[in-house]
């Protein structure tokens, strides 16, 4: 009997066809009816293995000797029992000693089983209190979810490979790790979609490639932003974009390396940012993003010298100091620290410039690397200069079913967030998603960036 279904073995959750007899799992086949199912990797293939493996749990055990003892006394218990005896020991270690007593530990949610599991997971550790969670995630982790959004406030969207001019792979494999990406890549290549592979090894995208950057490890840093400049430089990036949907225009103050805001103008002002607006020829507080301004242009370059509350104060756009970051790249030295030729990095900047849309993804490459928040943050501007965020063709940022989020930190006692303290010693004020720290979000210049520039451009950039 073939049974519909999706593996679960991974976040991709390929659609499957399952092969039951006699209510035994017999094989795992790729199901071509299911928007992920065209193919399917070995371990997914694997799970009936997994389900009859000699060695698989499948009742709760309690050991009946102390821990060292060559006979750990294993006896089945029940459900019941198993639940009751966790619960009744958690219950005792919180009202003993608090809930931040208590650690919990999580294996990964994108190549277990766990990840239909987790937002539960995550909703129990909330409701219970503890603060202490360890978490067991891939390295590619951190810098897509996290070092991205301090760009785009998001996490890296979801590629539209079918629709995109140029598909963007950086230390990116997904012939070999998943494959449902690689199902869309072929057939954006079949739409006419042109490939850049930017990766040390030659992996079989390498070499079907428009392009193929063989960059060397841990230089994607300089690599972006040597790129980033060849499309500056030529002015072969999307302005339109750059205007309305970042923060390229903002006035940041050369005292201080922070925005300039209203309030530094005017005491009765709002902390409204600052630009210089070329119509009018002096400073202007900037509406937000969703307001029509036709009779506003903003500076992108120069240096402006405005009066504020406490003197006057030299003042930069953002993009302004981006673009002279990026400047120092110039093609002789990213070749030089890249190991990748200047004939090569022009036909790379010419595909992206000439793409009119670009789908990329940036994976387990990039995270391998002590350098990875900084070099994805490179790339993440990098691929702002194309225009193609939230785009047909680009990184979709797809809409979603309406439903209360089960594992919010909302979730968490106040008396319990009222113990977080950060990394510098200072108390929050409300719970911040693990790993996030007040940055772009707070219109405050970064601390740093990959040549050691305060200016955080672009910010949020969201349509």
């Amino acid at each position: 009997m073939l049974k519909p279904g999706y593996c679960t073995l991974c976040r991709s959750r390929c659609g499957t066809l399952n092969v039951v007899e006699n209510d035994r799992l017999v094989a795992v086949q790729p199901n071509p009816e299911h928007p992920t199912g065209a193919s399917m990797c070995l371990k997914g293939k694997a799970a009936p293995e997994l389900v009859d493996s000699a060695e698989r749990l499948l009742h709760p055990m309690r050991r009946t000797r102390p821990k060292g003892d060559a006979d750990p006394g294993w006896v089945r218990i029940s459900w019941d029992e198993a639940l009751d005896e966790i619960a009744g020991r958690m219950a005792d270690i919180k009202a003993r000693c608090g809930a931040e007593a208590f650690a919990f530990s999580v294996t990964t949610p994108s190549g277990t089983p766990l990840s239909d599991s987790i937002d539960w997971i995550e909703r129990l550790i909330r409701r219970y209190g503890s603060p202490n969670t360890s978490y067991a995630t891939e390295i590619c982790n951190w810098h897509k979810d996290f070092a991205h959004a301090f760009t785009f406030g998001c996490g890296i969207p979801v590629p539209d490979y079918r629709n995109a001019g140029l598909i963007l792979l950086w230390g990116h494999n997904p012939s070999n790790t998943w494959l449902a990406q690689a199902q869309a890549i072929a057939e954006g290549r079949q739409n006419g979609a042109r490939l850049l592979v930017i990766d040390p090894r030659e992996t079989a995208l390498a070499r079907e490639a428009d392009v193929w950057l063989r960059v060397r490890p841990g230089a994607d840093a300089a690599l972006a932003m040597g790129l980033a400049n060849l499309l500056m430089a030529s002015g072969r990036f999307d302005l339109g974009f750059i205007e309305r949907w970042s923060n390229a225009g903002l006035l940041v103050r050369e005292d201080n390396g922070r925005f300039l805001r209203a309030h530094d103008l005017e005491a009765s002002a709002d902390g409204a940012p600052v630009a210089w607006d070329e119509t009018t020829g002096g400073p202007r507080a900037m509406p937000r993003v969703t307001e029509e301004v036709p009779s506003l242009r903003v500076a992108l370059r120069g240096r402006f010298t405005i009066m504020t509350r406490t003197g006057e104060v030299a003042c930069r756009p953002a993009f302004d100091l981006y673009r002279e970051a990026c400047s120092a790249f110039t093609p002789g030295l990213t070749a030089e620290l890249t190991w990748v030729p200047e004939t090569d990095l022009q036909r790379a900047a010419d595909l992206i410039a000439e793409a009119g849309s670009v789908a990329y993804h940036a994976w387990s490459g990039i995270g391998q690397q002590r350098n990875a928040s900084q070099t994805e943050r490179a790339i993440a501007c990098l691929y702002a200069l194309t225009g193609s965020f939230d785009a047909p063709g680009g990184n979709r940022q797809l809409g979603k079913a309406p439903v209360r989020a089960v594992s919010g930190l909302d979730l968490i006692d106040p008396v319990q967030q009222a113990k977080r303290w950060d990394w510098t010693g200072a108390r929050w004020g409300r719970p911040r998603k693990a790993g996030s720290w007040p940055a772009t979000c707070t219109g405050r210049s970064c601390r740093a960036s990959p040549t050691g520039s305060r200016a955080c451009w672009p910010s949020a950039a969201t349509r």
